[in-house]
């Protein structure tokens, strides 16, 4: 998952895909849009950190919340010592829409003038390592607030449908702490902070560190609440969320837990939560370093694209929640993602933007790892799996180093290269050092680094001092150069030598400092098991001989997918798929084994062993989690196998099934059994699947349950089934299902199901216009790219406008709205 706020394109990307929204691949990026290579001249520059006047030492922000005029008004004091004598001005950040009311040093007025990107505040000569406190006064007003900037202080308006829908959160990454608390916003310092907010009587505040106080005033309009950290972080990472909300408070050897969630809404707080306290027990325990801070608290809001690891206060997106019906513990990547972010991104701090791997690639990978520790092998394999393809579609685009200065602006290092492949090459890197020397290293890391900024120089030394090995040729290799190996390799056997003969050419283009890579790797001959052998990869063209008594059933190169690589295509011929399938120890080769066994007409054999290797394959996480391929042959002689499965621990071999079984024939037995499994304790997928099987089974025997999912269901995926249902058989009453749905007043979920209907709807009814105008005023990001994906299908022109308003009001995302109308425009 991509977990940064919407106003970032990366997360607008997450929750267009998360919708279904189909997009290319370069709207996956974090960054700016319409530029192919934003890492490659003219449009990349290089960026250093900017210049310290000064060392920042605490950062003291006092608001009040004018919540009925939409206004802010506060003082940042900001605690400093001088790093050069003779100082005569002193910088700081702050928005472009942030009103300066005037500036205080040491208690008096100072003069200041405004500057591109903050202020300069006049001073009398400083002396090195003088303590100085500098008080700006200012305010911040939503009116008042220019497009795309204001971003760093979020207003949430409340609907009919989500009456909780009020308050605000704060958000820093990369540059807009600034907006709502003027002070030096760069992670090459570190310093202190406290927050005083005052804000309506019914809301609570959550912020970073202790809550020293919370105070209602004397006449109960308002409440007061001050928090405080007292370990030095990153200022981008201090933060507030406010608003009527549920909370729920627990601990964790010693440290106070928080749970927030919007009012309403604490009946999902127990399951989306359930792992927390093993998140943190493993991460400590695996790293040798506990959790660092006083507190953590996970605080769910609305408007908020992803996950933002602010520092002991993560802010999490609240369309994440879930229950035990969406998926076992579907929040657990975000969840893990983020916290990981509290050692590798909060405890040490990429020290400018182009180092923003030391961040996100580690999230990515303690994600990776704790689905390892929580979900098994496959779930671990699947993960590499996924982020490697993530990153290799990007690939496409543009390469870059790991580590770069040489950059369009800081967003586009949030990319598919920053987040799966830093998190893959982390993989990598555990793989060939071994896992006890690597968690060694990053325990040194952290002890060495604790609270300060980080450069990747940093993580070298220490993984080579606590491994003895020199790591310095993996970093020049993998992370301080471009590109990735890409393999075409074949084998055959030799029966005269009794060896296997193995053939490994390295394709990758080499131009622009991709190398020829060095790496110990494996292949593993298949004898009704694996036997692994060493070889070395170090030049484009190799031969590998390895002696075998007989010739193996299948040969698997690097069968454990240690390191980040392409195989554009796997060599293996028909009569090896079934032996990969069945012994082979990475998920992924199983997969697509199991794949190519049964296209292109399989024999009754080659289908009868595909489903004897899915019958041994159980557990809540198997290495075969679906098998679209299997159900499309329509075998009706695999309808009792496709029954069974309805029982399976998986939920996506389950749903799997209940889709299989409605692409067979009607039977009244079958229907019934799938009219059981429209209920209020199955999982969401599967409901919604056993409602389309049915609108094309038997709809009219089913007509009265799907209508009620229609009219009733909550859940965007049931609700959409079911109008899609209808729609399909022309229900006489469907389009007014369809509007009711896609209402202002109707919370998110049943809004974005009424819009996914739409998407099928064959009439021309004239709402849909104004309907669909509604939606793209809303900010609920799955709402909003469910709106974009209809009005592109239906190529709905007289909203172009008003998408053409959108690119004007989140310039960040211009990309996609772009290309929505392309899209309309499309013949």
């Amino acid at each position: 998952m991509i977990r940064k706020p919407f106003r970032t394109l990366a997360a607008l990307a997450a929750a267009i895909a998360f919708s279904g929204l189909i997009v290319t691949t370069s709207a996956a990026q974090g960054g700016s849009r319409g530029v192919k290579d934003p890492f490659s001249a003219p449009n990349a520059t290089v960026h250093y950190a900017p210049d310290r006047m000064y060392d920042l030492k605490n950062i003291d922000v006092v608001v009040n919340v004018d919540y009925p005029n939409r206004t802010v008004t506060g003082k940042t004091t900001s605690t400093l010592t001088p790093l050069q004598d003779g100082l005569t001005m002193l910088k700081f950040n702050a928005g472009g829409s942030t009103k300066i009311e005037g500036v205080e040093l040491n208690g008096h007025f100072a003069q200041y003038k405004r500057v591109d990107d903050g202020i300069e505040v006049t001073c009398p000569p400083a002396k090195l390592g003088e303590t100085m406190d500098v008080t700006i006064h200012y305010h911040l007003k939503k009116s008042e607030l220019k497009p795309g900037d204001g971003g760093g202080f979020h207003w949430l308006d409340e609907s009919k449908g989500e009456p909780s829908k009020k308050g605000f959160w704060t958000n820093g990454e990369t540059d807009e702490n600034r907006d709502w608390a003027p002070t030096w916003d760069y992670p090459n310092d570190f310093a202190t902070s406290q927050t005083t907010c005052t804000v309506p009587a019914d809301w609570d505040v959550v912020g970073n560190g202790v809550k020293l106080s919370d105070k209602v005033s004397d006449d109960k309009k308002t409440r007061t609440v001050v928090w405080k950290m007292d370990i030095p972080h990153a200022t981008y990472l201090f933060s507030l969320m406010a608003g009527p909300l549920d909370i729920k408070k627990d601990k964790w050897r010693g440290v106070d837990l928080w749970y927030v969630v919007p009012r309403g809404k604490g009946n999902l707080i127990d399951y989306t939560f359930e792992d927390t306290k093993d998140m943190l027990s493993f991460y400590s325990d695996t790293l040798g370093y506990k959790y660092p801070w006083p507190k953590y608290a996970q605080d769910c809001t609305y408007e908020f694209g992803g996950g933002q690891e602010n520092v002991s206060a993560t802010t999490l997106g609240q369309d994440f929640l879930t229950d035990k019906r969406a998926g076992i513990h579907s929040m657990d990547s975000l969840n893990s993602h983020e916290m990981g972010h509290q050692w590798f991104g909060d405890t040490v701090t990429c020290k400018d933007w182009g180092q923003i791997w030391l961040n996100e690639s580690f999230a990515t990978f303690m994600q990776m790892m704790y689905f390892e520790h929580s979900r098994g092998i496959y779930a671990y394999q699947n993960e590499i799996e996924q982020n490697s393809q993530g990153y290799i579609d990007e690939s496409h685009r543009y390469r870059r180093p790991m580590a770069t200065n040489f950059y369009q602006e800081p967003g586009v290092m949030f990319d598919q290269h920053t987040y799966p492949k830093g998190g893959v090459l982390l993989h990598s890197l555990r793989r060939m050092l071994g896992d006890k020397p690597f968690f060694a290293g990053l325990h040194r890391y952290l002890e060495n680094h604790q609270h300060s900024p980080v450069e990747t120089g940093m993580l070298c030394e220490d993984m080579t001092e606590a491994s003895g090995i020199n790591c310095h040729p993996w970093f020049d290799q993998w992370i301080l150069k471009p590109g990735h190996p890409i393999f075409d390799w074949s084998w055959t056997y030799d029966d005269a030598k009794k060896e296997v003969v193995v053939h490994v050419k390295q394709t990758q283009d080499l131009t622009g400092g991709v190398p020829i890579y060095d790496i110990a790797a494996k292949v593993a001959l298949v004898h009704g098991g694996v036997e692994r052998k060493d070889i070395h990869l170090n030049a484009a063209d190799q031969e590998f001989r390895i002696a075998s008594a007989s010739k193996p059933d299948a040969v698997v190169f690097d069968p454990d997918h240690d390191f980040m690589r392409e195989i554009p295509k796997q060599p293996w011929a028909r009569e090896e798929l079934i032996a990969v399938a069945k012994y082979a120890p990475c998920c992924t080769d199983k997969v697509d084994a199991m794949r190519k066994l049964l296209t292109d007409k399989p024999s009754d054999a080659e289908v009868h062993a595909a489903v004897e290797i899915l019958k041994s394959d159980q557990g809540p996480f198997p290495a075969i989690a679906g098998y679209k391929s299997l159900m499309e042959l329509k075998r009706e002689d695999l309808r009792s196998f496709f029954e069974s499965e309805l029982s399976h621990e998986c939920y996506g071999r389950k749903t799997d099934a209940t889709q299989a079984l409605g692409l067979l024939s009607s039977e009244p037995a079958e229907n019934q059994r799938l009219r059981a499994l429209i209920d209020d304790k199955q999982p969401y997928a599967v409901v919604a699947e056993a409602i389309r099987a049915l609108g094309k089974l038997d709809y009219a025997g089913s007509r009265s349950l799907i209508e009620a999912q229609a009219k009733t269901s909550m859940n965007s995926n049931i609700r959409a089934a079911a109008l899609g249902a209808m729609v399909d058989t022309n229900a006489p009453n469907v389009a007014e299902l369809i509007f009711a749905a896609a209402a202002e007043d109707n919370p998110s979920e049943v809004r974005i199901a009424g819009f996914r209907a739409l998407s099928t709807f064959k009439g021309s009814d004239p709402r849909i216009v104004e309907v669909l105008r509604s939606g793209l005023k809303n900010r609920n990001f799955q709402l909003l790219a469910a709106v974009l994906q209809v009005i592109g299908e239906r190529k709905v022109k007289e909203l172009i406008p008003d998408i053409e308003q959108l690119k004007k009001d989140i310039p960040q995302g211009a990309g996609f709205f772009q290309e929505t109308i392309d899209a309309i425009n499309k013949a």
